[in-house]
């Protein structure tokens, strides 16, 4: 058993990937559907998952994308589709402005139809990917995502991937006659050579092919989703293994703990989904009666961006194998809160499942 006595401080953040989808659930202003394909992010994510990084999402506009091209006969895809946590986080994708590119070791931007719309000109997305880069980082791409990073530049305006080759879904492979394509903003080959690039394929396609020059890693198509992920890890092994141990599990508990205060305190409620299962509920007595609301209704007060005056400390952590509980204290005007949290191991990751807590009035000054 090990029990940590401590105050609140900054904490570096766990070895993280970060997902680019899109939100767009059509081709362009047809009625034709599109969709993020489901393959394409639940393969690599699986890769990343075992091999210890933790993956957030995030997509233009934030929260929910469509998702499609699941096949439910596969052993892999059907697991996900039924993960409750997983799938709560592609229905509450982050909003770029949420995201500090210091915090991911890698970008990986997933295909299917969705993907040219949106992110390709979503500036935001860009200076996180640059920003990723420039720290040493991994920008990864698979078939249509490529199109993400198509007009890439660093801070001077100049081609992120200049010289280098790249490998995307191209257009011999696409079916032109259809409505589909028609409806693109723009030609993925082309707009790779614009930005300087060099485009390179397989020519029959469904073979694995995918492409390494320096720290961009990309695929053309589904079947290179594996060999994406797992040269995107040997590369950030290779390049952040120096002096970088994996968080052990006090750290991470301190992070969650940290999601959690700061997120209410600076209105990041994606901080305060990240901190919390899904099934996450809390428990306090007011007179005499016990009161329980859920997760949900908990973050449901809080509004994006709106900062308040609570101050946290993080005053316990008592772990045991893969369960842990946790003590904090909360002041707020008038208030000195006492929270008691229950957090258990959950898919490779700490979740707070459980939060009890009380409170006393503070005289005022």
């Amino acid at each position: 058993m090990m029990i940590f006595f401590l105050t609140l401080s900054h904490f570096h953040a766990q070895n993280k990937i970060l997902f680019v989808t899109s939100n767009q659930d059509h081709y362009g202003n047809t009625k034709i559907n599109a969709s993020n394909h489901f393959e394409e992010i639940i393969v690599p994510y699986d890769v990343f998952k075992k091999a210890g990084y933790l993956v957030d999402f995030v997509s233009p506009k934030g929260g929910p994308i469509p998702v499609g091209y699941i096949n439910t006969s596969d052993s892999l895809q059907k697991r996900y589709l039924y993960d409750g946590w997983f799938m709560d986080k592609l229905e509450h994708t982050m909003n770029p402005t949420e995201i500090a590119a210091e915090n991911y070791d890698a970008i990986f931007y997933s295909g299917g139809g969705a993907a040219m719309y949106g992110v390709p000109e979503d500036k935001d997305i860009q200076k996180i990917a640059a920003g990723i880069y420039a720290r040493n980082g991994v920008i990864s791409t698979i078939c249509h995502g490529t199109a993400g990073i198509a007009f890439l530049k660093n801070e001077n305006g100049e081609s992120l991937y200049a010289g280098k080759k790249i490998t995307g879904y191209p257009d011999h492979l696409e079916k032109k006659e259809m409505e589909y394509y028609k409806a693109f903003p723009f030609s993925i080959d082309q707009a790779i050579k614009n930005n300087k690039g060099k485009f390179v394929c397989s020519e029959k396609g469904n073979d694995g092919f995918y492409i390494v020059d320096g720290r961009f890693v990309t695929g053309q198509d589904p079947s290179s989703a594996a060999n994406v992920a797992h040269k995107v890890v040997s590369i950030l092994k290779k390049n952040f293994s120096e002096g970088q141990a994996p968080k052990n599990d006090a750290e991470q508990i301190r992070e969650i703990l940290l999601d959690y205060i700061e997120g209410t305190a600076n209105g990041q409620l994606e901080r305060l989904r990240k901190a919390f299962h899904p099934d996450f509920n809390l428990y306090t007595v007011a007179k005499d009666t016990l009161w329980v609301r859920s997760g949900q209704q908990y973050i449901s007060n809080f509004k994006v961006g709106e900062k308040n005056n609570r101050k946290g400390q993080i005053i316990s952590i008592d772990i045991e194998n893969d369960a842990a509980i946790a003590k904090a204290k909360i002041s707020v005007p008038g208030r000195i809160f006492t929270d008691y949290f229950l957090i258990l191991k959950y898919q490779g990751a700490w979740k707070i499942v459980h939060k009890s807590y009380s409170w006393r009035e503070v005289p005022k000054e």
